[in-house]
């Protein structure tokens, strides 16, 4: 650090790339070669597709330390969103300007936590606020369009879709959605390369027990899965959503759709989100009812021939 710069303002950051996370541009400036092979590993195959100012995120890695034991704590006032995981790694976010910065440990940034907890999330809470409204929801498609699969963790959103997907659907994600703002045909926006199941899945599709996967440890364990590596594999980036569900797995007992209260789903999305300042709040609230006005319903299962029997009724 140079006695003149005590705030490293004007620290060298030579190493530069452009990346297209959710088909959005961002900027990447940076010191060390780890944040780009990082950046290249979350969104390497994705390309432009929207034609709107890139975001400008700076990494400086630098400092040493161990990477956190524990996940960042995320906190937002305003247009600022502030990620902190200890001293020497955090990130913050100027939303309103697409402006992101982050610091981190030579550790962190080749360690999976940096994509994880700060890359990642700099990137796609920054999309939100200005240009798209992210859905804790699945979505599978059929010849271009989309049902999004809703549901507490345990629902089977991740089960349900794959077996769609055995059934000729395309993945667009198991659990990340985003509905695109400002335009009229309910584009969804996915994350098809990866699908994460819980240790019960693995008996009741006996054949991924053998294909490769990494087992993730964060309270709770999860098996991830390379979509391109499971059988009859078929996914799309995007579609045109023509419903919502909200899961409603049973032990037993026909599959069947049941109409549910906008307002009450309109809850349960917005609970799972982040709540930002007017403006922003009211232009996301309006991008979910315009979704919602299309009908929502449970759909209450028990086996999964039934269940994609009614979503293929519903996208026919």
């Amino acid at each position: 650090m140079h006695p003149d710069d005590q705030l490293m303002l004007r620290a060298p950051l030579p190493h530069r790339a452009e990346f297209y996370p959710l088909g959005f541009s961002v900027q990447i400036s940076t010191n060390s070669p780890a944040v780009l092979r990082a950046a290249q590993a979350s969104w390497g195959e994705w390309t432009r597709g929207f034609d709107v100012p890139p975001l400008d995120m700076r990494v400086l890695v630098h400092l040493d330390g161990p990477v956190p034991a524990t996940a960042p704590v995320y906190r937002a006032q305003r247009h600022l969103f502030n990620i902190i995981a200890d001293n020497a790694n955090f990130g913050i976010c100027d939303l309103k300007s697409g402006y992101c910065f982050s610091c981190v440990t030579p550790a962190v940034a080749e360690d999976s936590y940096f994509r994880n907890h700060l890359l990642e999330t700099m990137a796609y809470l920054t999309i939100d606020h200005l240009y798209i409204t992210i859905l804790h929801a699945g979505c599978v498609a059929r010849n271009g369009h989309g049902v999004l699969l809703c549901g507490d963790a345990g629902a089977g959103k991740s089960c349900l879709s794959y077996a769609c997907m055995k059934r000729g659907w395309s993945l667009l994600s198991d659990d990340f959605s985003a509905l695109v703002r400002g335009r009229h045909d309910r584009m969804i926006i996915g994350k098809p390369e990866h699908v994460r199941f819980r240790p019960e899945a693995m008996r009741l599709f006996p054949e991924l027990t053998d294909l490769p996967h990494k087992v993730l440890e964060n309270g709770k364990q999860m098996f991830d899965f390379q979509t391109g590596a499971l059988p009859q594999a078929r996914t799309a980036r995007c579609c045109q959503a023509e419903t919502i569900l909200f899961l409603d797995r049973r032990e037993s007992g026909d599959a069947e759709l049941i109409p549910m209260d906008p307002q009450e789903a309109l809850a349960r999305i917005e609970f799972d989100r982040a709540y930002w300042d007017p403006p922003v709040f009211e232009e996301h609230r309006e991008n979910i009812q315009g979704l919602l006005s299309r009908g929502v319903h449970y759909l209450r299962y028990s086996d999964f021939d039934g269940a994609i029997h009614i979503l293929e009724s519903l996208v026919s």
